[in-house]
């Protein structure tokens, strides 16, 4: 190599945008312009063809968004036991090894378990509503903020063919509203064993759900969530409403790759589990 200088970055003397986070920023902020009180998670899983039961196949080799509907695809969101047992191994190793290092840096971690109930209730417009309302499996308290209507909004879904596992980003809205009546009957409940690791504006989900009367396995999931969503998407607002070109790189698209990269990192430290019922020993 010609001296010991670094190589240009390009004839053009730049790197080209990253065009994989540019199109999940594009999507996000298409999705949710004018919403409020939006949830912004990716969580992983396996895109499972329809027609075989199996693992999803394409003739490609990377990172991939796809269109489930075209090729009778769906996303299922459970890992095997095994595998949510070493991601807690993985991410507990994480806070003990943040635990010197700066405050901004320290992975923090918080165990709750909780209990979700969902009613299908009217509002006096007439409109339909799906509540959840979320209690401390305790103490049967409601939790603050705990009752709300979510509304998913989309989901984009990318297959890793070179990884064990793919995953599904989702945008949903969770409109905080008054609790139901004393006299409704929820007609599903569910409860969440969950440990939650936090870094900056990210938390990491491990969840353990059970069907309380139901004679169903546990399903365990693992999931990335963007925390305060609604700050991020003002950011990107007051970005482009400033005049920055969606060809920049912000604060915004930025913050999406490291979306991204939280849940790319989980996945490449999966461990060779099969994956629950698939006739695999």
């Amino acid at each position: 190599m010609e001296g010991s200088q670094p190589p240009a970055r390009s004839v053009f003397g730049v790197d080209p945008l990253d065009e994989f986070t540019v199109f999940v920023s594009d999507w996000i902020w298409e999705r949710t312009r004018g919403l409020s009180n939006v949830e912004i998670e990716a969580k992983v899983g396996t895109l499972i063809d329809r027609h075989t039961n199996m693992r999803l196949q394409l003739p490609v080799f990377t990172e991939t968004v796809v269109d489930t509907r075209a090729l009778g695809v769906r996303f299922e969101s459970n890992v095997p036991m095994k595998q949510h047992r070493s991601f807690n191994q993985l991410l507990n190793e994480l806070v003990q090894y943040s635990a010197s290092m700066d405050e901004s840096q320290r992975v923090s971690y918080k165990h709750v378990r909780e209990t979700d109930a969902f009613y299908d209730e009217h509002l006096p417009t007439g409109e339909s509503v799906h509540l959840r309302v979320t209690r401390d499996s305790q103490t049967q308290q409601i939790k603050p903020g705990g009752v709300v209507a979510k509304k998913r909004i989309d989901d984009l879904n990318i297959f890793c063919p070179m990884r064990m596992y793919d995953y599904r980003i989702s945008i949903s809205t969770e409109t905080p509203m008054p609790r139901p009546p004393e006299n409704s009957t929820p007609t599903f409940v569910r409860d969440k064993d969950r440990l939650s690791y936090s870094l900056q504006s990210f938390q990491v989900d491990l969840t353990q759900v059970t069907l309380p009367n139901r004679e169903q396995q546990p399903v365990h999931e693992l999931e990335v969530e963007i925390r305060q969503a609604d700050e991020l998407l003002r950011w990107a607002q007051y970005t482009r409403a400033s005049g920055e070109s969606q060809e920049e790189w912000t604060q915004f698209e930025d913050h999406i790759l490291v979306l991204l990269n939280n849940v790319r990192l989980l996945i490449r430290n999966a461990n060779s589990y099969p994956r629950e019922g698939d006739g695999q020993q």
